[in-house]
């Protein structure tokens, strides 16, 4: 019997699906099929039961493209957060980071990735045009670019600032500092070093 034919095919096609899931090689699915099977099938079942909710319910934001089971999430629809100040992240988890400090006031947009060529990902795969769009229509004050302190980000980052710019010259275009360190992800950031990094953001 081949080590192919020892693995019941349940596992193997759990093990092919959640390798389609960005970041998931053989190994990491792996370590989250196994490990999910050692827990008592209750647990189990707790867990998908969980998942398959979320996969069902949660959807984007039609305004700013955060993760939220309605059409426009408790952000955007609440009368205390101000549309005049928009934190520009790379994807829903940031903004929920950056949410958990509970200081920022203001709201969110979800550029849904950031620029990188080698991956074939340029700025017409990303949420800019619906940006802009909010920036003329709420008369914004300021843009936080808040995009991951990698290559990539800082990419991102400055071609934002350009075509915010050019487009909307009054608006005040800040960047987070780099109390992040270098190539790490804001979603992954200790709450001190990610409160600094808005805090001491700096004009661009």
């Amino acid at each position: 019997m081949s080590y192919e034919d020892m693995i019941p095919k349940s596992i193997k096609e759990s093990l092919e699906k959640i390798t389609l899931i960005p970041t998931y090689g053989e190994r990491g699915a792996g370590r989250l099929v196994y490990n999910l099977l050692k827990l008592p099938l209750e647990k189990r079942l707790e867990i998908l039961k969980a998942l398959q909710e979320a996969v069902e319910k949660i959807r984007n934001c039609a305004e700013c493209g955060i993760y939220t089971e309605e059409e426009i999430c408790p952000i955007c629809s609440n009368p205390r957060r101000s549309k005049k100040f928009i934190c520009v992240v790379e994807e829903p988890q940031d903004a929920f980071a950056i949410e958990r400090l509970e200081r920022y006031t203001g709201v969110y947009h979800v550029l849904g990735g950031r620029i990188a060529p080698l991956e074939g990902i340029s700025p017409s795969n990303l949420n800019i045009n619906s940006l802009l769009e909010r920036i003329e229509k709420y008369g914004v004050k300021e843009v936080i670019l808040a995009t991951n302190p990698n290559v990539e980000g800082e990419a991102t980052a400055i071609y934002l600032a350009k075509l915010i710019k050019k487009q909307f010259p009054s608006v005040k275009i800040t960047r987070i500092s780099h109390g992040l360190q270098f190539g790490s992800l804001i979603e992954f950031a200790d709450e001190l070093s990610l409160e600094k990094s808005i805090e001491n953001r700096k004009s661009l």
